[in-house]
């Protein structure tokens, strides 16, 4: 018993019907967005208490310009002590040194559990808790390097707090970006005879990069809304 086949109509014969009612919601749904759009625009525009000359003036004011490059310089050293010591960091999470896993996972705890103010705070402020800073062998008084903590100016205190706080969260990208790149790799790297500093930064590494850039340039923007945060200890008297 042979199956019966329904013929189909010629591709040229086929007609497509759109599907208005959607089509129509949608075309609302922008008219809706556009009218409160244009409305917001002409109530900033008519409104008596926000006069123009005096927003242009201070939108270019020297004030204004200083803090726009103080806010970019904080961003640029911030996301690069970021990416170098989270590449660091994520490297000694990776390490099978329990030792050095440890540090990792006690520094992402403590950096990532506190908020970023309080560590801005606390690196502004460190000069009342430790009036001087020493380096040396403790418990022995043994001291090699001492200064006053006052050194640590605000701009200072910023990028360390910003900094080791970005430390944290690039680190956790960048061993994403690692653990991605098949063991494959790695293995191949191994049979050519490289050890393994040579094959994470001539193997692992750049092709982990494909996956470390597009959070990362996340990470940018965020520190630069961040460092708006800076403001806190940018008064502060030693």
């Amino acid at each position: 018993m042979s199956a019966t086949r329904t013929p189909t109509a010629p591709a040229q014969q086929l007609r497509v019907h759109p599907r208005r009612a959607a089509r129509q919601l949608r075309m609302l749904c922008g008219a809706v967005v556009v009218f409160f759009l244009v409305a917001l625009a002409h109530s900033l525009w008519t409104n008596p208490r926000l006069p123009k000359d005096v927003v242009w003036d201070y939108l270019f004011h020297e004030l204004t310009l200083s803090g726009l490059v103080v806010t970019l310089y904080l961003t640029v050293l911030a996301m690069v002590i970021g990416l170098v010591g989270g590449t660091l960091l994520a490297i000694m999470r990776l390490s099978p040194n329990p030792v050095l896993s440890f540090c990792a996972n006690l520094y992402l705890w403590v950096f990532r559990g506190t908020p970023v103010l309080i560590q801005i705070i606390f690196w502004g402020y460190l000069g009342a808790l430790y009036p001087e800073l020493k380096i040396g062998i403790p418990f022995t008084g043994i001291t090699f390097v001492s200064f006053d903590a006052n050194v640590i100016t605000p701009t200072v205190a910023a990028l360390l707090a910003l900094g080791l706080n970005e430390v944290a969260y690039a680190s956790e990208i960048v061993r994403s970006g690692i653990l991605g790149v098949d063991a494959g790799q790695v293995e191949a790297a191994s049979s050519l005879g490289m050890n393994s500093p040579q094959t994470l930064r001539r193997i692992v590494l750049p092709q982990a990069m494909r996956t470390i850039v597009p959070p990362m340039s996340n990470e940018v923007i965020t520190m630069l809304k961040t460092t708006a945060l800076v403001s806190v200890i940018a008064a502060r008297t030693c």
